[in-house]
């Protein structure tokens, strides 16, 4: 298995731990993914597998010499508290994920630290125990690492989870941990970006790239108008696509600051 594919297996199997081992909602206060499970063939499975884990996501957008790392447009940590829903914490977990490889790849050990602290938190909260393990934690807060060390803890723990992958089939948890996390790793992208496609001409093309990524999301989610929950993502990944057809017609100042912007209001509304 190459490294992409890795990813997306370990990507996935991390999602899918998560809310297979929930505890019906206990500890949310609304468990809108538990009791709502979708059918098989309302969410393609075929496509979701092809589709960019946020760790991949978040290199490939931000994998440039002329980046830098900026703490103030990653998801603060302190909003993990407020995510008391199913579907909330699905999709932060994907953002948090995101965020977690950004910090990764400019080694900020600390940051990377306390986004997998989160992650942990945030699966025990839903009864879900050593999707991180501890020895993790320590490495990377305890010794100087470099980002490839960081990555490959990173890799072992998501790892961890990929043998349950194999009994449990929760598409509606995984599609919404893949969105968030795309969202999120283009949010990253165009805040650096600053609203304008001339600021760094390799990270515009980055972003404009991710338009097949967004193919395949619409394809996944062709047949989930049924679903009170995904039919909300898939009217914003159609607004999003849209954007991108303009781009594709005219890529001009104006229409680059619109998608950037829509980008940043649907992020912002996951986040809340």
């Amino acid at each position: 298995m190459n490294k992409k594919l890795l990813f997306f297996s370990m990507l996935i199997s991390f999602g899918v731990i998560f809310f297979t081992s929930c505890k019906s909602g206990e500890d949310a206060d609304t468990d809108d993914l538990q009791g709502e499970k979708v059918e098989l063939n309302d969410i393609r499975e075929e496509i979701l597998i092809s589709m960019l884990a946020p760790s991949d996501m978040a290199v490939m957008l931000i994998d440039n010499p002329n980046l830098y790392f900026n703490k103030d447009i990653i998801n603060p940590t302190l909003n993990s508290d407020k995510y008391n829903t199913n579907s909330k914490i699905a999709l932060n977990i994907g953002i948090y994920t995101a965020d977690l490889s950004y910090a990764s790849l400019f080694e900020q050990e600390q940051i990377t630290y306390d986004y997998l602290d989160v992650v942990k938190g945030m699966s025990e909260e839903l009864g879900i125990t050593n999707s991180i393990e501890k020895k993790h934690l320590d490495m990377i807060k305890n010794t100087k690492m470099n980002k490839n060390e960081m990555i490959r803890i990173i890799n072992e723990s998501f790892m961890n989870t990929d043998a349950y992958l194999r009994e449990n089939n929760r598409q509606k948890a995984i599609t919404m941990i893949l969105i968030g996390g795309w969202v999120e790793a283009q949010y990253i992208a165009v805040s650096l970006a600053k609203g304008s496609p001339k600021t760094n001409q390799q990270l515009t093309e980055s972003i404009l790239a991710q338009k097949i990524s967004l193919e395949l999301m619409t394809k996944a989610l062709e047949n989930v108008d049924n679903d009170k929950v995904l039919i909300s993502l898939k009217n914003d990944i159609n607004k999003i696509y849209k954007a991108y057809i303009l781009l594709d017609e005219n890529m001009s100042d104006e229409n680059f600051k619109n998608f950037c912007d829509l980008i940043i209001e649907v992020r912002s509304n996951y986040v809340v």
